[in-house]
């Protein structure tokens, strides 16, 4: 892995990595919530549960490594955060619908964030 200085910008991956970070905890917050319910016995099934649990936890562990990067100035998580974000976009409107705008506008607002950050970061060389 290869270390740069981030060009133009130095608030763009600042931003892009608080952002990761944000999502990070928000995907833990998710895996306590499902360890909550597990714990009661309010899940509806226990394997789905643990696999949803154990998703958010690997994707957590993924957005801190993007947000890692994104301070140490690498080149990959450029694109990978595109990604995220971009399809975090329709995921906020689905929430927008489904849970109200309290919890689905912060999703927005977040992944809109992230995708504007990442575009502002630029090319990293």
């Amino acid at each position: 892995m290869t270390t740069t200085t981030p060009s133009g910008n130095s608030t763009a991956p600042l931003v892009a990595a608080m952002v990761c970070t944000i999502e990070a905890l928000a995907l833990l917050a998710l895996t306590l919530a499902y360890a909550v319910g597990m714990a009661r016995d309010a899940e509806e099934s226990l394997v789905r549960s643990l696999a949803s649990a154990a998703l958010f936890v690997v994707a957590a562990a993924l957005l801190v490594a993007m947000a890692r990067a994104w301070r140490a100035g690498a080149g990959w998580q450029r694109m990978a955060t595109l990604v995220v974000n971009a399809l975090l976009v329709p995921v906020s409107f689905s929430v927008i619908r489904g849970n109200g705008v309290l919890i689905g506008a912060p999703v927005l607002l977040v992944a809109v964030c992230g995708i504007v950050a990442a575009i502002a970061a630029g090319e990293q060389r």
